[in-house]
């Protein structure tokens, strides 16, 4: 993870160095001397995403693995002045992240087909879930603006993204064992086809997850911009995006099994307390002034 975001910042020191600035000349100030307001734009990047599912009594010990992604949106704004503006627009971000859970044990009394009281008894081992979200984001930006010349300088976005989920996955695997303690005979079975009572089962299962139609995400974005013509601007910057909320739409306060029988997995999410997402990366920008 540490050698991701050291890659990000390497490569945008590299990109900025190599973007003209010698623009300070005479002819270029007054090549670039008239103002336009409205602007449209595109913006591109790459990210490394994270979904924090913090772990809880019955789920300890869950390991988070950041993924890399990416984004595309596109904007249209208005510049106020020079030194600062407001824009909105519409964009595409996925979130993806692997957690890990070495080892999951858990136990429950139920009642089995032949409507004898049991305690079933599930071990398991291996667990990995993917879980993947693709967010719709609706930006509202405040832009501000540190010119060094006419044609370049260096920039802040902030603002806020309304984003709503439109695909919303996860696919787990895991090693499981079943069990059954019956207090009434003092005896446990296993390894047999009864009630599914199973050893050491490659078990895998997907579904969808439950999220919140909308959830506030705090959005920051910073870097270097270039004007190579008086209508279009290009920008450099790094970016930082997190969920102001719990972004789950599971019920909280439940009991909460992992697996109760062979490839019926559920998310972690759902014995999560809470889940929240950011994404850390480097994104390029391009506007066009309109008048």
């Amino acid at each position: 993870m540490k050698h991701m975001y050291c890659k990000i910042v390497i490569c945008y020191f590299i990109l900025v160095f190599f973007i003209p600035t010698n623009v300070n000349s005479q002819s270029m100030i007054n090549k670039y001397w008239r103002p336009y307001f409205w602007f449209v734009g595109v913006n591109a990047g790459i990210s490394q995403t994270a979904l924090s599912n913090p772990s809880t009594s019955t789920t300890p010990g869950i390991d988070l693995t950041k993924k890399n992604s990416f984004l595309v949106s596109v904007e249209a704004g208005y510049l106020l002045s020079k030194y600062y503006g407001i824009s909105t627009g519409l964009g595409f971000s996925p979130y993806f992240t692997q957690l890990s859970l070495n080892q999951y044990s858990n136990t429950f009394n139920t009642i089995d087909s032949e409507n004898e009281t049991y305690e079933r008894r599930i071990v398991g081992n291996n667990i990995k879930e993917n879980q993947r979200i693709y967010f719709l984001e609706i930006p509202v930006m405040l832009n501000f603006f540190l010119p060094m010349f006419k044609t370049n300088g260096f920039y802040l976005q902030t603002g806020l993204n309304m984003s709503m989920p439109i695909i919303k996955t996860y696919s787990s695997t895991g090693i499981y064992s079943y069990s059954g303690y019956y207090p009434a005979y003092n005896v446990t079975l296993n390894d047999i086809p009864y009630e599914g009572f199973k050893s050491n089962i490659d078990c895998k299962d997907e579904g969808d997850l439950r999220i919140k139609r909308i959830n506030p995400e705090l959005v920051a974005v910073g870097g270097y911009y270039f004007y190579p013509d008086p209508r279009v601007k290009m920008s450099l910057g790094l970016f930082y995006k997190r969920m102001l909320t719990d972004i789950s739409d599971y019920s909280k306060g439940q009991p909460f099994h992992l697996s109760i029988e062979e490839n019926q997995i559920r998310s972690l999410m759902e014995g999560s307390e809470k889940t929240t997402a950011n994404s850390v990366g480097i994104m390029i920008s391009l506007r066009y002034f309109i008048k």
